[in-house]
């Protein structure tokens, strides 16, 4: 019983030294391709459409004091 507990011991010392000092291959990503964006021209991107929804104009846009006047 007693090399039993040894041998354990031995063991999951072993095992977790090797879990502390081999760091097993990363796996990396491949290219993104054609058309990708990154996060800030993604971020340019949805500013862009917040700021024409706020501009919004045109023949038949209505203002908001419009629709206020509208819903009466």
């Amino acid at each position: 019983m007693f090399w039993l507990q040894v041998g354990t011991l031995v063991l999951v010392n072993v095992l977790i030294a090797r879990m502390l000092l081999v760091r097993a291959p990363r796996a990396q990503h491949a290219g993104a391709g054609d058309g990708a964006l990154s996060v800030w021209q993604l971020i340019r991107k949805i500013e862009a459409e917040r700021q024409r929804e706020v501009l919004a104009t045109g023949r038949h846009h209505l203002s908001a004091e419009t629709l206020a006047r509208l819903r009466i």
